[in-house]
């Protein structure tokens, strides 16, 4: 029954690296652009950017998790999201997933970026992460 569905699979299990991929770049480029003694600063490792390809065909399972998951939240969002425009009648959509990016792509940064120490092909001297 599945293998009827190949193609659909097919396209969630690339879109979703691609994703991840673009929100580690936002997530890397919005960090670049903080002062330097921001304290919400974190030094990440460019390289952690194109790991992302390698680390996340690991998490084929949770990708399969995160389509089930996202139907039932599309199918949530499309009760939910009429009744929201008429009650709050303001742009919180767009700022709730720009927030969502940016965290997903500074977790993704901070994991690479540990891989890449641990491996040693960044040097642990100019890594300080400030973890949460």
């Amino acid at each position: 029954m599945i293998i009827n569905y190949w193609k659909h699979i097919a396209a969630i299990c690339t879109l979703i690296p691609i994703v991840i991929i673009l929100c580690s770049l936002y997530a890397y480029h919005a960090n670049e652009k903080r002062a330097p003694d921001d304290p919400e600063k974190k030094i990440f490792s460019p390289y952690s950017i194109w790991l992302v390809p390698f680390t996340v065909p690991l998490l084929i399972v949770v990708n399969l998790i995160f389509l089930i998951l996202t139907s039932l939240a599309f199918g949530f969002f499309l009760v939910l999201f009429p009744f929201a425009l008429l009650l709050l009648r303001r742009p919180f959509l767009i700022q709730w997933i720009l927030k969502h990016a940016l965290n997903i792509g500074n977790k993704v940064l901070k994991v690479n970026t540990e891989l890449l120490r641990v491996v040693g092909f960044y040097p642990a001297a100019r890594i300080k992460l400030q973890y949460e």
